[in-house]
């Protein structure tokens, strides 16, 4: 158990780096082009390290389609909708509408019959932990009333919407007996695929521009943001609730302010610690309703 709260830990730092990265890339690489690139890229390096550590899982047809639906959900759509929608909305926009993965997780989970059991303290603390971030991010509320920034509105909650369901579909289907290596190769290969596929029905005659900046980016969303941190994603997902793995877009922020205090110099004003603090002790209702979930 304390891996895997070390390894959302570091999918909290790693994915919280990547909105810079995807903010690079975006400039030269079409979105649907970009995700498919980075994703099948990141996908086929793990099937590989699989293959070659042994770690292969002998799949039958229903399992290989279920990972496909799973990478579908969380890659095709989750990534590929909030790089497409990133091109329109500020990152405080966007991090709201973000936030409201583990509610939506919460949701599903309600809804879909013989999914994980939710108790009052974790939908409390998931409410709370939004309701901080709404304060952290309270600037943001206005842009929602920017016209300009509609369709970049609904890419970002289509994007919520369908992370949400794959991380539910992962946590119910993937078999805990196979590597995560494999799971996390096989969604990101057929996720990437998928995003290819909606590149050239939507948006065929966008151009790549090469520039060095836009290939360092590339190279660090396949490597780090998406080989090392979906794997780790998928063994959090073996270890954790649905809902406890995706508290990670409520840490996110808060890692990238804190660090900025630190770091840049940047100010903290009264409305964003109360937020911070607030986001936290959502965090750790969600957690102790975890456990006492377990316990139960």
């Amino acid at each position: 158990m304390t891996r895997a709260y070390l390894a959302l830990a570091a999918i909290c730092i790693i994915w919280g780096t990547t909105y810079t990265a995807i903010k690079f890339a975006v400039s030269d690489f079409p979105p649907f082009l970009l995700v498919g690139i980075r994703q099948s890229m990141a996908g086929m390096l793990l099937l590989s390290l699989a293959a070659a550590k042994g770690k292969t899982f002998r799949s039958d047809r229903k399992y290989l389609l279920r990972q496909m639906f799973t990478g579908f959900f969380t890659i095709t759509g989750g990534n590929g909708f909030v790089t497409w929608g990133m091109q329109f909305v500020s990152s405080g926009l966007a991090a709201i509408i973000g936030s409201l993965t583990p509610v939506a997780v919460v949701l599903i989970n309600i809804a879909w019959r013989g999914a994980e059991m939710i108790n009052a303290r974790v939908i409390a603390g998931v409410l709370l932990g939004f309701g901080g971030l709404g304060l952290v991010f309270h600037d943001g509320w206005l842009d929602f009333l920017r016209v300009e920034y509609r369709w970049g509105i609904v890419a970002c909650f289509a994007s919520c919407f369908s992370w949400s369901l794959g991380t539910v579909m992962a946590k119910r289907w993937n078999n805990t007996a196979a590597s995560p290596l494999y799971n996390a190769g096989l969604q990101l290969t057929a996720g990437g695929l998928g995003s290819i596929v909606l590149h050239f029905l939507f948006n065929p005659s966008a151009q790549i521009h090469h520039t060095t900046a836009g290939w360092l980016a590339i190279f660090y969303l396949v490597t780090f943001g998406s080989a090392l941190a979906f794997t780790l994603y998928t063994y959090v997902l073996s270890h954790l609730s649905a809902t406890v793995s995706s508290l990670y877009t409520y840490i996110n922020p808060v890692v990238a302010i804190f660090l900025g205090w630190i770091f840049l110099g940047e100010h903290l004003t009264f409305w964003t610690v109360l937020g911070m603090a607030i986001t936290i002790v959502g965090v750790w209702l969600v957690n102790s309703g975890q456990r006492r979930r377990l316990r139960a």
